[in-house]
């Protein structure tokens, strides 16, 4: 017998701590509208930090030279004419990406600039667009690596939490790495 009052006060206990955190969560509700708990202060502010942040309007097209990158010489580095650049604005980044075209309308030189929240997601991005084929850099920037493949190479190298690429229409991992290196010292550091 002696057990089964013991089982049963022990279901009472759990019952009364059961109902006293019921009723706890339960006269929060009868609070008068002027006052505040800090249960919705927290929920606020963790609300707040898991705002994505605004999306960037749309990117801006502009013919023109590119501001970080001097069309003579891309021509001297890569050892093709250049006919035209566009500037591609973007909000949030720290300058246009670029595209300087040859003569025949097709692209010899991408520049392309993302800022990334921090420079981890940056690195990552970086390996994630020239694959683990690369060979990896570590002398441009913070850390990237470079894709040479038919007809095309791609460099990808961060500086903090913006990743700079540079794609070529050629296959010369030298001349991008020269291209991307000119490219991250004339941008203001991150």
């Amino acid at each position: 017998m002696s057990r089964i009052s013991g089982w049963a006060v022990c279901c009472a206990l759990l019952l009364v701590i059961g109902s006293a955190g019921c009723s706890s969560s339960r006269s929060g509700g009868d609070q008068t509208a002027g006052s505040s708990t800090a249960t919705p202060t927290v929920s606020a502010s963790s609300t707040e930090q898991s705002t994505p942040p605004p999306v960037p309007g749309p990117p801006v097209v502009a013919e023109g030279p590119c501001p970080y990158l001097d069309t003579g010489y891309v021509e001297l580095t890569i050892g093709q004419r250049i006919g035209r650049v566009e500037t591609i604005t973007v909000q949030g980044q720290p300058a246009p990406d670029c595209v300087l075209y040859r003569l025949d309308e097709t692209a010899a030189v991408t520049i392309d600039l993302t800022p990334y929240a921090d420079p981890i997601a940056a690195q990552n991005a970086a390996l994630a667009l020239v694959t683990a084929a690369a060979l990896p850099v570590t002398d441009i920037g913070d850390y990237g690596g470079v894709l040479v493949s038919p007809g095309q190479t791609l460099l990808a190298v961060t500086a903090g939490p913006l990743l700079v690429s540079v794609s070529m229409n050629q296959e010369s991992s030298l001349q991008a790495r020269e291209l991307g290196t000119t490219v991250l010292e004339a941008l203001p550091p991150p």
